[in-house]
């Protein structure tokens, strides 16, 4: 029969293993978070820079259509 002294020293032993599986787990939901709002913050810089680019075609696009209106005129003035 074993005696209660290594029972208790087993128990122990168990009790610390369980605390360091806790706190892992803790420590690891911590970065798990900390990792997502990561992700979330990444996700809204895309969507920024995406929107700029938009942004930024459209006015190309723009220019160009009034750069293409002025050589038009000009061209017709020159047929004249």
């Amino acid at each position: 029969m074993l005696d209660i002294e290594a029972i208790l020293q087993q128990f122990e032993l168990i009790e610390q293993k369980v605390e360091q599986v806790v706190q892992a787990r803790q420590k690891l939901q911590q970065e798990n978070q900390d990792l997502n709002n990561r992700i979330g913050q990444l996700e809204n810089l895309i969507q920024e820079k995406n929107d700029a680019e938009k942004k930024h075609e459209e006015l190309t696009a723009l220019v160009r259509k009034k750069i293409d209106n002025l050589i038009g005129r000009l061209e017709g003035i020159t047929e004249e």
